[in-house]
């Protein structure tokens, strides 16, 4: 955690002292989820992602030529459908009917971006997740994850920038708390952003 710090205190400080670096929003209004256990358990409730939106801030600075790194603040709430894996109720009332639940994250993405053909790119890069539910429909995701995706963007004159960045992502991969049997989110969605170069 300390070393995670760090870098992101790393970053931060080399894009202050950047002045070509870019900052804006995005959004994902919508997107596709799922929940992934390596190991299933007898009697367990099933768990499918019921959709998810995302919206945040981020930040871009220059490395080398064609190449950015991207740092930002996201936060994203998940539904999660839930399906009770109960035995037959003797008086044929239905127990396992399925339910919904919300899954708030608050993530801190830091990726690399390469431009190509003017006006593509690929980014890919690590997430450091943050859980923020005091009870959670699934095991707690906060920890270290990954994300890839393929955009488009357009520069306009006067410094702003807009892209769409079509993305995969998974949710702690490297999980914060111990357990041998760890379910982990999974999705996928649009970015749409506005950046500003603010010099």
């Amino acid at each position: 955690m300390k070393k995670i710090f760090l870098l992101s205190t790393m970053i931060i400080i080399a894009m202050t002292l950047n002045a070509q670096y870019k900052v804006g929003f995005i959004i994902t209004p919508a997107g596709y989820n799922e929940v992934f256990q390596k190991i299933g358990l007898d009697g367990a409730p099933s768990y499918s992602g019921d959709g998810f939106y995302t919206f945040g801030i981020t930040c871009q600075f220059p490395v080398v030529s064609c190449l950015d790194m991207e740092i930002g603040l996201d936060y994203s709430k998940h539904t999660i459908e839930i399906t009770p894996n109960l035995p037959p109720d003797p008086d044929n009332i239905p127990n396992n009917i399925p339910y919904k639940s919300s899954l708030n994250l608050i993530s801190i993405p830091i990726t690399l971006k390469i431009d190509f053909l003017k006006y593509l790119f690929v980014n890919g890069g690590c997430l450091l997740d943050i859980d923020t539910n005091s009870s959670s429909p699934i095991y707690n995701q906060t920890g270290l994850g990954a994300i890839l995706g393929l955009g488009i963007k357009y520069d306009f004159s006067f410094g702003g920038t807009i892209f769409v960045n079509p993305y995969l992502k998974g949710h702690s991969l490297v999980p914060f708390s111990p357990g041998n049997y760890h379910e982990r989110l999974f999705e996928s969605g649009i970015r749409i952003g506005f950046l500003y170069n603010l010099f």
